[in-house]
This record gives C-alpha cells, sequence and structure tokens, in this order.
C-alpha cells in the first residue's frame, strides 16, 4: 500500500468533509448548483486518488473521469469551475499531513503522491472535457448549417433554396449536397436558388453557386437565380463574371413565376 493511500484510508472522513465544505465555498458554481452527483463522486475520486498516482491510464480512472465530464457538461459547468475544484485537495490534504504525519521523509512522498494524482486526473480531465466540448460544437454546427440550406418544396416538381449569410467553402459542399439530394428524392424539374439573404458575393461565392447549379443541371433539373438586385449586378459585372446562360431573377416572385412558366402552370384568381 503507497503512503498516500494509507494516509487517505486513515483519514478519509475528514478529507472527504473538509473537502465537500471547502469546494462549496470557494467554487461559487458549486456552492449555487449543489450537483447531487457532487458527493458521492467526491468519495469515488478519494477512493481513486492512489491509483492515479501510480498509474494514470488505468480504465478505473479514465472511466471515472468520462462520467464526470459529461455529468458536468449536462450541467452547464464550465472546464474552470471543476479543475479549481480538483486543485483545492491541496489546501485540505497537507495541512492535515503536517498535522497527522510526523515523519518528514512519509509527509513528502504522500504530498508528492497526491500531486501526481490530482495533476493526472485533472489534465485527463480537462483533455476530456475540451474533446466533448468540441464533439458538441461540432453537432450545433451541423445543425445550424442544415438549417441554414432548407430545401422547400415549393409545388410538385419545384424547389427553392433560400441562402441566408455567408457562403464558403465548407458551406458550398453543404448545400450541394444537400440540393442534390432533394433534386433526386423530388424528381424535381425547376430550383430555386435565392441568395437575396447572402450578404457578400464575391467570385468565390458565384464560383461555388455556378458549380452547384451544374451538377442540379446533371441531374434534369432547370436552375433559377434569384435575389439578384441593381447593386449585386454591378458587383457581379464588375467581377467579371458570366451568368448569361444561367436564368436569374429579382427575386423569389419573379422566379416562381418563371418556374410555372416553365412547367406550363399558372396561377389565376378564385371567381
Amino acid at each position: 500500500m503507497s503512503e498516500l493511500a494509507a494516509f487517505l484510508e486513515e483519514h478519509q472522513e475528514r478529507v472527504f468533509g473538509e473537502y465537500v465544505e471547502l469546494v462549496y465555498q470557494r467554487v461559487e458554481r458549486y456552492g449555487r448548483s449543489h450537483p447531487e452527483t457532487f458527493p458521492a463522486n467526491t468519495r469515488r475520486l478519494i477512493d481513486l486518488l492512489p491509483l492515479a498516482a501510480q498509474d494514470a491510464a488505468a480504465p478505473p480512472i479514465a472511466d471515472f473521469v468520462n462520467g464526470l465530464v459529461e455529468e458536468r457538461l449536462t450541467a452547464g459547468f464550465h472546464l474552470v469551475d471543476v479543475l479549481v475544484a480538483m486543485f483545492l485537495y491541496d489546501d485540505v490534504v497537507l495541512p492535515l499531513v503536517w498535522e497527522a504525519v510526523p515523519d518528514a521523509e512519509t509527509q513528502r512522498r504522500v504530498v508528492q503522491q497526491l500531486h501526481a494524482a490530482v495533476q493526472a486526473v485533472a489534465v485527463h480531465f480537462a483533455r476530456a472535457f475540451v474533446e466533448q466540448q468540441l464533439r458538441l460544437v461540432e453537432r450545433q454546427r451541423q445543425a445550424v448549417l442544415e438549417l441554414s440550406t432548407p430545401v422547400i418544396k415549393v409545388w410538385d416538381g419545384i424547389l427553392t433554396l433560400p441562402l441566408i449569410g455567408t457562403v464558403d467553402s465548407h458551406r458550398a459542399r453543404q448545400i450541394m449536397e444537400e440540393l442534390l439530394h432533394s433534386v433526386a428524392m423530388q424528381q424535381a424539374s425547376v430550383v430555386i436558388l435565392d441568395i437575396t439573404g447572402v450578404p457578400v458575393v464575391d467570385t468565390n461565392v458565384a464560383d461555388h453557386l455556378i458549380k452547384t447549379i451544374r451538377a442540379a443541371e446533371l441531374l434534369g433539373a432547370e436552375c433559377l437565380l434569384v435575389g439578384i438586385g441593381s447593386e449585386l449586378s454591378q458587383t457581379l459585372v464588375g467581377l467579371g463574371i458570366d451568368l448569361r446562360d444561367i436564368t436569374t431573377a429579382a427575386d423569389l416572385q419573379r422566379g416562381l413565376a418563371l418556374a410555372f412558366d416553365r412547367l406550363g402552370l399558372k396561377v389565376v384568381p378564385t371567381p
């Protein structure tokens, strides 16, 4: 049994009680939220500290840390909240070591093992926390992209894709994939690309749009580009972008009228 394990076994209840109270006092998030699992997790971590000092990669450590990351992220904790709480073990254990361990060499080994254990758990937690956050951000980004590229069926054979915001290379691929999938699934004959909400159209954006239009045409759909006002038309001309072989319209209303005309449809008022 290591010096740290022997020390914690003898003083576990005191370490547990003083540590929990100190965290509630020092870390505002814990004092405000009182996570129900915090006491149980504290007992579990105290039991695992000797193992962490010997083998930070041990499966029980990884399982504990991964579960703790999931709980704290779900509860809305920030990384700094948990790390500050973890490093409060020093404030509890060190005074107790000076008080209860008479041998200086044993004191040194207990403190050394404690620091190694807490540091190992904290590093493992920080890495897992950041990785989980990045995965969460990526899922949220994908959800936003899906919401920002809605392919809408406005009539049998007619789809519209209103674009809002900046169109970069990644989003352009998303737009093309969503549009081509919808064209194939809906057997669409006409696609209306509405760029009214795109703040800046430069050569890169125009290139992405043209590639998307060409890809849709290969599936048998005619594409109409709408949302080109007077200022945008001057910008496109100034950039030397040739849209002569692409049907364009000033707004969605005129684009929809063109789509109806292509399909031989006509909207008439009810008598």
